[in-house]
């Protein structure tokens, strides 16, 4: 297997903001979705990295993703509001949304705001961990396209329907939660097909819902532990369909497959101020005693960690890494966005 390249992190934020500024992107939003992006590659979530702005682009020149929205903020009561995202970028729409919803929680104690008609967000770790930087509690969970079967169904239904949760401490950096609800998320299957690798048996399943190790041969993946996985995936799809309005299951538009149709997204966002029960240092104490006491217990034998974990450590550990050593691209990954930056006139950092 070919060697990934390695580029510093800046060089990827200002390709990024140089594509979707040639596609229609106003210059500072283009930066900022290029920023978020990027994060994702800092943390080593690839898949919802610089990669994406291929595909990002080539939405925006179909027409199907709207490069200049006109986003309109409705609120409904004093801590609840709805976001139409006017088919914008995700990122846009999924900060502008948690900004409202910090808003309304500094004045009330939680503020919920429900997206509808938007697109993909990238990463959900960036926006809970905004509003964790802030000192408040982010939540957030969204549907998307039909890549995992039910729990004992055949087909795929549901989405990978990611749920983040960052929780702010004191010492100790945010707890942050990001995952999909399936086993893994479908762009994980995605890059090894593209990459020639071979996948987990307990990853994906083919057409007739049959365990797979070629990841060319999956249709859908399956939900993270069984019956748990699908409640859970279920009840994020409940919470951004069925509130926002918008489609769900098979009705939602595949975004790397639909060329014809713009994705039309339901999200749920979320902040709390912890302020609204006790002063900040109280709970930021709290949380640290908390986490103090996990980080103290002993190691199972063979951990390779060599130490208990708090969930979004190993993602803060890797950025930092790669801040300093620069962030690794796949070879296929780096020849696609070549050729993106040939088409545009932007050149590749690698």
């Amino acid at each position: 297997m070919a060697e990934p390249i390695i580029i510093p992190a800046p060089k990827l934020v200002d390709f990024g903001a140089e594509i979707l500024s040639k596609v229609g992107v106003p210059e500072g939003d283009a930066r900022k979705v290029a920023e978020i992006l990027v994060e994702s590659n800092l943390r080593g979530v690839d898949t919802h990295g610089i990669y994406l702005v291929n595909l990002y682009s080539k939405r925006i020149e179909k027409g199907l993703v709207n490069p200049s929205p006109s986003m309109k903020f409705e609120k409904t009561r004093a801590a609840t509001g709805v976001l139409d995202a006017d088919t914008a970028l995700g990122q846009l729409a999924t900060l502008r949304a948690m900004e409202h919803a910090m808003e309304m929680a500094r004045a009330c104690g939680s503020g919920t705001v429900l997206v509808k008609r938007s697109t993909h967000f990238g990463a959900g770790a960036y926006y809970t961990n905004y509003a964790a930087e802030h000192d408040m509690i982010g939540i957030l969970m969204s549907q998307s396209e039909t890549d995992v079967v039910l729990f004992g169904g055949k087909k795929p239904y549901l989405g990978t329907n990611p749920y983040s949760v960052a929780i702010p401490a004191g010492k100790h950096k945010p707890f942050l939660m990001d995952m999909a609800t399936s086993e893994v998320a479908f762009g994980k299957v995605r890059a090894a097909a593209e990459a020639g690798q071979t996948i987990p048996p307990n990853w994906a399943v083919d057409e007739n819902g049959n365990p797979v190790t070629d990841a060319t041969l999956a249709k859908a993946v399956t939900p993270m532990s069984g019956a748990k996985g699908y409640a859970i995936g279920l009840m994020i799809e409940l919470f951004s369909s069925a509130l926002s309005g918008m489609a769900f299951g098979p009705g939602i538009v595949r975004k790397f497959d639909d060329w014809e149709r713009p994705q039309q997204l339901g999200y749920f966002v979320q902040a709390i101020d912890p302020t609204a029960w006790c002063d900040l240092a109280t709970f930021k104490a709290r949380a640290d005693k908390v986490m103090d006491e996990i980080a103290a217990q002993p190691p199972a034998e063979g951990n390779p960690f060599g130490r208990v974990l708090i969930p979004g450590e190993p993602e803060y550990e890797r950025r930092e890494k790669r801040l300093m050593e620069g962030c690794p691209v796949a070879p296929v990954i780096a020849a696609q966005l070549a050729e993106l930056g040939w088409r545009h006139g932007v050149p590749w950092p690698g």
